[in-house]
């Protein structure tokens, strides 16, 4: 049923108005880290969770000899972004399967899609795996953290289906022993948007 969803989604994703309220302005915020922040000669970038490519796409024109990997497990997502990012490769894949990529990497990013791993401390733990020593893990997801949050995304779940919105507190307790929190970005467009929160995180 939750493949269903995403593939229904696939087509329609670019016209979501959160578009504009959250998941561009993420994606934007993402790309401007990497850039600023990291000095990357060459890049090798895995994307947990790619749906239909869009931020492959802003990594493919923004950064130079970027080395793209996308992953997904939805079919119709990654065909989206497939036919928008010939260049890179994708991975028909459940994320808490990540096991069967033996790469690393020197960026791995989730934007948007944490919140609906049934077993999130193990795709933490995967993730700690795939990046490299030096590397970086950037993550960003609708944070509940209030009563407001949480009455916001109760409404989104039933568009998209089962999913858990961790606090800030609560992440951060997640991630003990695998990563560490270098920084925390609080994504809001307009007042009414819950808490999008961006973390850059290190490995231990």
């Amino acid at each position: 049923m939750k493949k269903a969803i995403w593939d229904f989604w696939a087509k329609r994703y670019h016209r979501l108005w959160v578009q504009k309220e959250s998941l561009k302005p993420t994606r934007e915020y993402v790309v401007d880290i990497i850039q600023q922040e990291f000095n990357f000669g060459s890049m090798s970038f895995l994307d947990i969770g790619c749906g239909p490519g869009e931020l492959i796409n802003l990594v493919k024109e923004r950064i130079e000899n970027a080395r793209i990997t996308g992953v997904d497990f939805s079919r119709g997502m990654l065909e989206a972004s497939k036919k928008k990012n010939k260049e890179a490769r994708h991975l028909l894949l459940d994320a808490e399967n990540l096991s069967e990529i033996k790469e690393k990497y020197d960026v791995v990013a989730c934007t948007h899609s944490f919140p609906y791993y049934r077993d999130k401390i193990k795709v933490l733990n995967e993730i700690n795996r795939l990046v490299k020593s030096e590397g970086k893990f950037i993550i960003a997801f609708a944070s509940a953290n209030n009563l407001y949050d949480k009455m916001v995304m109760s409404l989104v779940k039933l568009t998209t289906g089962p999913a858990q919105y961790p606090s800030d507190e609560e992440f951060r307790d997640m991630i003990k022993g695998n990563f560490a929190v270098e920084s925390r970005h609080i994504i809001r467009e307009s007042f009414y948007m819950p808490t999008i929160s961006v973390y850059v995180l290190g490995r231990i």
